[in-house]
């Protein structure tokens, strides 16, 4: 793999594709940098020691975000664990508008995940990923504009360092979903208070999850939905603070996920997706995650 193609696939699995030699379209309302951008200050994780169980207040707040977001039927959350989903928006390469982007993920918990990023500078370009225990794959197509008929290059093994990239992407898309925090070992202590954008006072929660192993969350006191989820990414060969900040929350299948996701890599922002559609409960065969 040319390092030119290695990193459009490293900017592909960190939730935006980079084309060398791509100049942004002009801003459109599409591509638009929104100004509603949730304001959060500088976070630092500072993770304490996996505790033994949860303490009552924080496993007190956890079941009360829990019940906000499913309608105080957390099982509904099952239906998510294997499903897809696809979001529209915006994805950086070298600061604003963005370019026009459509993402679909599936999964099926616990070890199978496909996603499939197409992003629209002066060509279109697609980079697919998959996971499994059966091998793990990536695959790319670039076309013209008006032009159906992309030729994908053939699948390639992803390993190591890009490899890590891809897992940690599927364990951050499956806290996106919910499920994880749900589970039966999951681990939770209080964190500091915070406060995000200018309405948004957010309780602080530790978390040890069986998808990622360490996440902190925010919470707004008044709805008690998730505003804000930050843990350890892997960007571009080397772990950096990612955050997931959350807005619009709307309901699929009776639980509440937010539309609108603003995500950011040390402090620097990678993507905006504006809008999203759900499909709970679907039925993969294994063999469904082998190919694009």
């Amino acid at each position: 793999m040319t390092a030119l193609r290695r990193a459009a696939v490293v900017c592909a699995l960190s939730s935006f594709i980079g084309l060398a030699g791509c100049k942004p379209e002009p801003a459109t309302p599409r591509t638009a940098k929104p100004t509603d951008v949730p304001v959060a200050g500088p976070l630092v994780l500072k993770p304490p020691a996996k505790p033994g169980q949860s303490t009552p207040e924080g496993q007190a707040k956890l079941t009360a975000m829990l019940a906000a977001h499913t309608g105080g039927k957390p099982a509904r959350l099952d239906a998510l664990k294997s499903a897809g989903f696809t979001r529209v928006g915006v994805l950086f390469l070298n600061g604003p508008p963005g370019f026009p982007a459509t993402q679909t993920v599936e999964v099926a918990w616990p070890a199978r995940f496909k996603s499939s990023t197409e992003i629209t500078t002066e060509t279109v370009g697609t980079t697919a990923v998959g996971l499994s225990p059966e091998g793990n794959w990536i695959s790319q197509s670039n076309r013209p504009h008006g032009d159906t008929g992309a030729k994908a290059l053939p699948k390639q093994k992803i390993v190591d360092d890009l490899l890590l990239t891809a897992q940690r992407q599927m364990q951050e898309d499956h806290c996106f979903l919910l499920f994880p925090f749900a589970d039966p070992s999951i681990k939770v202590l209080l964190a500091d208070d915070t406060k995000i954008g200018e309405e948004k006072d957010c309780y602080g929660l530790h978390v040890w999850t069986p998808a990622l192993d360490y996440a902190l969350l925010h919470v707004d006191k008044k709805t008690n939905l998730i505003v804000r989820l930050a843990f350890t990414g892997h960007e571009n060969g080397r772990d950096v603070l990612k955050e997931l900040l959350f807005e619009d929350a709307q309901e699929f299948g009776g639980v509440k996920l937010p539309a609108k996701v603003y995500i950011r890599a040390a402090g620097i922002e990678l993507a905006e997706w504006r809008s999203l559609k759900v499909t709970a409960g679907k039925t993969f065969d294994p063999k469904h995650f082998d190919n694009p």
